[in-house]
């Protein structure tokens, strides 16, 4: 039954978006991000633990077909709300940007640059969702839907909390991971930053005319506190507890061109092994 739903619900959105992608050569999002809704009240005194899914989404603003993908995950936030963390990864000669065009602001940033070489993603839109193995990149978006549809609903081992704060030009982030069951996984913790409702140009192919110039880019991918692919916090597989806990501090300066108001903490742990993401939390900043 629960394979039938899932394949139902990819075939429903598969009918509404055309899935293409647009080839990277050498050389060479949408209004209302997450649109989270509160949390029903809880009356039963227990807290209920959600699995939250990462979809990693390489995007380009000068690829056409790249809205599929933003559509895909604007979708998915209607249904699904805050279990949704997206993150925006500007790259390739597709995100290079073009001065006195619509196409004129950089995206990119040096850890995008290095997951495209080392995720050997070939073709934008690809995703990733709820792993960092290249293997299971997918660059048919419709496809994302399915493979979200497989993580959220599972009971998560491991829960995260994430403080972020700005002062004095630095944006800091305490992070908190908590073992909800016996965890004998070795853990990686990635800790990134992401901006909304940046208004800029992004070319798409289903649009007429086709450069759309104020369109709004979400969950743009601006930095990470601690590299591309985070660090390793548990290097071992000795089994943590239930209810230990993990604690890490971050800080590092805020870019002018930021919109801090705008911007949210993205923190996710994964299997250092499999690279299967167990837990996703996203946070906005305070000031």
């Amino acid at each position: 039954m629960k394979k039938t739903i899932i394949l139902t619900f990819a075939v429903l959105l598969a009918g509404l978006f055309v899935a293409s992608c647009d080839k990277i050569e050498e050389g060479e999002y949408l209004k209302n991000p997450n649109n989270s809704q509160p949390t029903p009240a809880d009356t039963t005194g227990q807290k209920t633990l959600l699995r939250k899914v990462l979809i990693l989404d390489f995007t380009g603003h000068k690829c056409g077909n790249c809205p599929k993908g933003h559509k895909i995950i604007t979708s998915l936030e209607g249904t699904y709300h805050d279990a949704v963390v997206p993150v925006a990864i500007h790259c390739s000669n597709f995100a290079k940007p073009e001065e006195g065009t619509a196409f004129a602001t950089d995206f990119r940033t040096e850890e995008g640059n290095y997951m495209l070489n080392n995720m050997y993603i070939e073709q934008i839109p690809s995703g990733l969702v709820n792993t960092l193995l290249p293997s299971a990149i997918s660059d048919v978006p419709t496809e994302w839907a399915a493979q979200f549809a497989e993580y959220v609903n599972i009971e998560p081992e491991l829960s995260l909390e994430v403080v972020p704060s700005v002062a004095n030009g630095s944006m800091s982030s305490n992070v908190k991971l908590t073992a909800e069951t016996v965890c004998s996984r070795k853990l990686s913790l990635c800790v990134y930053v992401v901006e909304d409702n940046i208004i800029s140009g992004q070319l798409d192919y289903d649009s007429d005319p086709s450069i759309i110039e104020d369109y709004v880019h979400n969950h743009v991918f601006r930095m990470s506190f601690n590299g591309a692919l985070g660090e390793s916090v548990k290097d071992n597989t000795e089994e943590m507890a239930k209810g230990a806990t993990i604690e890490k501090s971050y800080s590092k300066a805020i870019k002018p061109e930021w919109n801090i108001s705008n911007c949210k903490v993205v923190a996710f742990v994964y299997d250092s092994d499999t690279k299967e993401v167990l837990q996703a939390e996203m946070v906005g900043i305070s000031q």
